[in-house]
């Protein structure tokens, strides 16, 4: 056999050597496999702990007790060797497999200083997948601990992850405030997530060309956080938004009455500019769409004197503003006061 033949085998074969010694202890006696964990622990024996934790935890021949309990050991042997993701593993194995733990208040703490770990410490430098399993850890916090002061502070940083620059997912970001708002009203960031749910949705809208149950969305929320908070640390920005908001969706009305003039359907086209103009009648938009009606002959102030005009029916039977101006000559030239 050529020498170009044989190294792949050796290579393999120095690759099976090289994980067999780095593999740690064996399993051995299922009976004292927990014990000998504790042992490695107690003597800061790290990796052996670890590496033997994880070997127990996937044993069919150890109790779901001790195999929870070896799982915590092994994600504390990992947390102290930084190596928080698969501590991360670990501690969240013991809150789906043992919630009773008596080790819960040990992992809640870790796991918030796991998600804060991949947000910011310099060994991960801010990648996109360290992030994301902070994400996790602080989500995993969230669900289990709801009861837990850090919990709020969690959803915080989910949310921000979400609105940053580079990952711009603003339907995530504003679900993961708004959930902070709806479960801890009382957080010391509910009032500013509340603003942050609606300025989220607005971005994911997009603009007027777009989906305007989005808009509309973020339009709820926007007025909520003024009616809440009228006088909250984010006034100023809230107003701003809800403006914007507001002559998105104006627009977003003119565009379809735009549509249906362009296929010729007069009704819908006044609809839709009725519906600008009276809905939002401090918008750019709705203002240039009161013009258009009025070009057409109608009277915005009409047509939003009664809530009946809201149908297509209605505007259908909507009389032109010139039979209106007719109408009301001919009767003050009939009134007895009038100059013959």
């Amino acid at each position: 056999m050529s020498t170009s033949r044989r190294l792949p085998q050796r290579l393999a074969l120095a690759a099976l050597a090289c994980l067999a010694a780095c593999s740690g202890p064996a399993l051995g006696d299922p009976s004292t496999a927990l014990s000998r964990q504790q042992e490695y622990f107690a003597a800061e024996r790290l990796p052996e702990a670890a590496r033997l934790g994880r070997r127990i935890v996937i044993s069919d021949q150890v109790s779901a007790v001790d195999r929870a309990e070896a799982a915590f050991l092994a994600g504390e042997a990992e947390f102290r060797l930084g190596d928080h993701a698969r501590a991360f593993e670990r501690y969240r194995y013991v809150l789906e497999n043992a919630p009773w733990s008596e080790h819960a208040a040990v992992i809640e703490e870790r796991l918030f200083a796991i998600g804060q770990a991949f947000f910011f410490a310099e060994e991960y430098g801010g990648f996109f997948g360290d992030r994301a399993r902070g994400v996790a850890a602080l989500e995993t916090l969230a669900s289990h601990f709801r009861t837990s002061e850090r919990a709020d502070d969690a959803l915080k940083l989910v949310g921000d992850y979400f609105a940053s620059a580079d990952v711009a997912n603003h339907a995530e970001a504003a679900l993961a405030y708004l959930r902070l708002v709806e479960t801890y009203p009382d957080s010391e960031w509910a009032e500013r997530c509340l603003w942050l749910a609606g300025h989220n949705r607005l971005l994911h809208a997009q603009g007027a060309h777009y989906d305007r149950n989005d808009l509309l969305r973020a339009r709820e929320l926007l007025q909520r956080s003024l009616t809440v908070h009228p006088r909250g640390v984010a006034l100023r920005e809230v107003r701003a938004d809800l403006a914007a908001c507001e002559e998105l969706l104006a627009e977003s009305e003119v565009l379809v009455a735009d549509f249906y003039r362009g296929r010729r359907n007069p009704t819908g086209e006044l609809l839709r500019l009725a519906n600008a103009a009276l809905l939002y009648p401090q918008t750019l938009a709705g203002r240039q769409a009161a013009e258009r009606l009025l070009a057409l002959g109608l009277d915005p102030a009409t047509l939003g004197a009664d809530p009946r005009l809201n149908s297509m029916d209605a505007v259908r039977a909507t009389r032109p503003l010139w039979e209106q101006e007719r109408d009301r000559d001919a009767d003050a030239s009939r009134s007895p006061g009038s100059a013959r």
